[in-house]
């Protein structure tokens, strides 16, 4: 059967789960958004494995649905990293209207050189990224689930941009927390998994369903 027909009837079937998280107020999706495949992956896995405390680097649409469903659940909370203030202030609004600040907050990380970075290539400022994710943890505890979805890596130069993650957080990890990296549809995202895994043994393998995501989990 043909590829994209199938990524198609994929997506369909993941929007047809996602119903319950959506009967609320708009949420803008486009072409850099996680596919609806991906998200289900990442909301079963939360789920599934009874994921507590999450991080992403880079907000949007999946912010607000994660915060929904812990709501949901009761339990649960979400830190995000965001370089645009714009759309860092535009998702906090958003988590702010529905009631879900307590859940899930969204911090302004500009870009900035960091000692993780390859070919100094910007990351997340160190300052703001140690002091945030550290009181973050601190509160609620290591990270179980990691969205790697920024910062933006498709532009001449930055091709290695979302590399620093793992490196930079993986004192934060717990045993056994899942790690999705979306964009591995780049030659940059398989260059960026092998070295996760050869520098920091976490293995991940591309999605079946073409989501465009790798998904692994962190030995600690």
């Amino acid at each position: 059967m043909d590829t994209q027909f199938l990524r198609a009837f994929y997506d369909l079937a993941s929007w047809i789960r996602l119903t319950p998280l959506l009967n609320g107020p708009y949420l803008p999706f486009s072409a850099w958004s996680l596919r609806p495949g991906a998200l289900i992956k990442l909301l079963d896995d939360i789920a599934l494995g009874d994921r507590k405390v999450l991080v992403e680097c880079g907000s949007g649409t999946s912010t607000i649905v994660f915060a929904r469903y812990l709501a949901q659940r009761g339990y649960g909370n979400v830190l995000s990293l965001e370089h645009d203030e714009k759309w860092a202030r535009w998702v906090n609004n958003q988590l702010a209207q529905e009631g879900l600040s307590e859940v899930a907050r969204v911090v302004h990380a500009p870009l900035a050189e960091h000692p993780a970075a390859v070919k100094r290539v910007e990351w997340y400022e160190p300052g703001t990224v140690e002091d945030e994710i550290g009181a973050f943890t601190d509160k609620h505890g290591k990270i179980d689930l990691l969205l790697v979805d920024g910062p933006p890596g498709w532009e001449q130069g930055r091709k290695m941009a979302r590399y620093p993650a793992v490196p930079a957080l993986k004192d934060h990890l717990a045993p056994g927390a899942s790690v999705m990296l979306d964009d591995v549809n780049r030659s940059e995202g398989v260059e960026i998994t092998k070295r996760w895994e050869d520098e920091c043994g976490l293995a991940m393998e591309l999605d079946p369903h073409g989501t465009r995501t790798a998904f692994g989990t962190y030995p600690g």
